[in-house]
């Protein structure tokens, strides 16, 4: 990349030498020619020899700031700052607004490249005040408003960040209904922390208007109600979270299963746990509703419920939790060693037998050559635990 943009500058450094030489007749002006040629040829023997900082220096040095140049120094500066040279990317973006009698677009362009630069550069009020000016002279405004934006991310600012996200959404019609909640919830954490429920359900309000279907806004409302003893309006808001995405019920039951304990509502914990079941086949479900079935009937129950359902659906975690439960005192069970030879059939079935040494692809055939990477005689049988 860098050759490419310094054979870009080269003709036009020759071009500039070929006016000069051609329009100058004093003295004076032909001694600048030839110290303009000198610095050519310099450039060029740092190319040469490999140097292409140094070369790269030279010819932006030739190469004056102009409308027809703009864009090469721009396409420098962008290369510096992606190859972690901030610096030097900086400077060139400065050299480039100092220069009188450019277009307002390019000089616009290079001030939001000079902002990308103090970004990189962890420059960020900086980078904030030059993106703000920007937007106060309504240039490229949804480009800088999203560099604001992440600005105030990466600084935790939530309350500036919401304000940025609204004002995009306004300017572009993006909708950003889904971030600015998870703006308004970052808040309602922060109001926990402090120790303050009130204004963290303030918070979690404007999140569900900002995006209705926030299951993080209902997640700490429903902790919110653990923590002020108010159980079951913690088990509506779980279970409410359940009806819309099964997928967070893994997530959810450690503290749906403890509000349902301090609620003394148990049977009511059951009977929607029975009803998740018929879509969500999850081994968490099967083993949550066994600590349910030991507190409301004891070891016993819990162990032969497991046991049964585990020949339906075996697991490595779900037999792992029944040999805890008969160590404890529950009872053996006739179904235990079918359970077992399903599980190790399960996992049988599932282990590769071959592997390549070279490349690590695994098969359950024997290849002399490699499917993967082509080489020949690598593929060795697995041994351990799962192989011979």
């Amino acid at each position: 990349m860098i050759e490419i943009l310094l054979l870009a500058l080269i003709p036009l450094a020759a071009w500039a030498g070929w006016v000069l030489a051609k329009n100058t007749t004093s003295r004076g002006e032909r001694k600048r020619n030839r110290s303009f040629s000198n610095r050519y040829f310099q450039g060029l023997n740092y190319l040469l020899d490999e140097q292409p900082d140094k070369a790269i220096a030279v010819f932006i040095e030739m190469a004056e700031v102009t409308a027809d140049t703009i864009e090469t120094h721009l396409a420098l500066g962008s290369l510096f700052r992606r190859r972690g040279e901030v610096e030097r990317a900086i400077r060139i973006h400065q050299n480039i607004i100092s220069k009188p009698g450019l277009a307002e677009r390019q000089k616009t362009r290079a001030l939001l490249e000079l902002g990308e630069d103090y970004m990189r550069a962890g420059l960020f009020d900086r980078a904030e005040k030059l993106f703000n000016e920007l937007i106060e002279r309504e240039s490229h405004a949804p480009s800088a408003l999203r560099h604001l934006l992440d600005i105030y991310q990466q600084e935790k600012d939530w309350e500036k960040a919401l304000h940025q996200a609204q004002q995009l959404e306004s300017v572009t019609g993006e909708k950003m209904g889904l971030v600015m909640s998870h703006f308004c919830c970052e808040m309602a954490e922060a109001d926990l922390a402090e120790e303050e429920p009130a204004l963290a359900r303030k918070h979690l309000r404007k999140a569900r208007r900002y995006f209705p279907e926030s299951i993080r806004a209902r997640v700490i409302l429903a902790k919110i109600a653990s923590q002020q003893g108010m159980y079951s309006e913690a088990l509506d808001v779980y279970e409410e979270i359940a009806a819309m995405d099964l997928e967070y019920i893994h997530d959810i039951l450690p503290a749906y299963i403890e509000s349902a304990k301090y609620a003394e509502q148990f049977p009511r914990a059951l009977e929607r746990m029975e009803e998740w079941t018929q879509h969500y086949d999850g081994i968490s479900l099967l083993l949550s509703r066994t600590a349910v079935i030991r507190e409301e009937q004891g070891l016993a129950a819990a162990t032969r419920h497991l046991a049964e359902a585990l020949t339906q659906r075996p697991s490595v975690k779900g037999l792992d939790h029944l040999i805890e439960l008969k160590l404890e005192g529950g009872p053996e069970t006739e179904s235990g060693d079918e359970i077992l030879r399903a599980v190790a059939q399960k996992l049988l079935a599932r282990q590769p037998s071959y592997r390549c040494t070279h490349c690590g692809y695994a098969g359950h055939s024997h290849h002399w050559q490699c499917p993967s990477c082509k080489n020949w005689s690598t593929t060795r049988i697995i041994r351990g635990v799962l192989g011979e």
